[in-house]
């Protein structure tokens, strides 16, 4: 089963935050979805959650478009930027509202709100960024819904909060659901998913197999005719010249033993096709 993403728009005035986009989230994956700050992450997001609606597109299960489907838009949890929680009431009480909901577990979010050192006592309004961040996201990890988005989950955490909360991402994950992990923090998040989307300026750059879409890719440099030369084959995805000596980052293959080739990771490789003006 998989939410599907047919050509969607959506437009704030003379910005295009989504412009055509056409994908899926598929159960049994964890799903990086990534790119820099305004790129229409959070706008497809929050289409998803129907909390804000789409100019053009559908977005479906099944066929079935989720904003029709009451029954369908209960199999998705958005933790986001935004509180969509009482303010004045404490910690503790919006986790038995979950449950009571029948949308997570009480026994969970108290487990993991002992993890993470979180006063459940406390009320949002009385958090610290970091730990409304926490907050939100023990809401997801404790959740039992099969599609799980988490729109900047790290926002304002500590390195060991932020360890803590992979761990315990892949610790709720299963087979039978699907995490979405939206940031423009790449280094991090790699490790953990298994499937790469990223979108630039309202459009999806890529979307597949993580290990996949690295695996052709180098950064080739040398002397500026052997590099045209060991590359003339290959898509170049960028190029940077200075003083006769160039460099590119490249997808196919390489065949030229006097030139420098080099694999990339995941975060340069998101760098170099999301550079202004690329």
């Amino acid at each position: 089963m998989k939410i599907e993403c047919s050509n969607v728009s959506r437009s704030f005035g003379r910005t295009k935050a989504l412009d055509g986009v056409s994908l899926s989230f598929e159960k049994g994956h964890i799903i990086g979805l990534l790119g820099r700050n305004g790129a229409g992450k959070s706008t497809l997001i929050k289409s998803i959650g129907n909390r804000i609606y789409q100019d053009f597109g559908s977005i479906t299960i099944e066929g079935r478009e989720i904003r029709r489907s009451p029954e369908d838009f209960e199999r998705i949890m958005i933790v986001g930027d935004e509180n969509m929680l009482p303010s004045s009431t404490k910690l503790k009480n919006v986790f038995r509202m979950l449950e009571d909901s029948g949308a997570g577990s009480f026994d969970k979010a108290m487990e993991l709100s002992r993890k993470f050192k979180l006063d459940v006592n406390k009320k949002w309004e009385k958090l610290s960024t970091g730990y409304r961040t926490i907050f939100k996201d023990i809401i997801g990890l404790a959740c039992v819904r099969e599609f799980v988005f988490f729109d900047e989950p790290i926002l304002g955490l500590d390195a060991n909060h932020r360890e803590l909360f992979y761990e315990e991402l892949l610790s709720a994950f299963s087979p039978d659901r699907c995490f979405v992990v939206a940031t423009h923090l790449i280094e991090e998040i790699a490790p953990v998913i298994d499937t790469v989307i990223i979108i630039d300026k309202g459009k999806v750059l890529k979307a597949e197999d993580k290990d996949s879409l690295l695996e052709n890719i180098y950064m080739v440099s040398g002397d500026r005719s052997e590099v045209e030369e060991a590359t003339k084959n290959c898509t170049i995805i960028s190029r940077t010249s200075i003083l006769g000596q160039e460099k590119v980052l490249v997808e196919g293959e390489v065949e030229n033993e006097n030139v420098k080739k080099e694999r990339v990771d995941l975060q340069r490789y998101f760098v170099e096709i999301t550079k202004d003006g690329e």
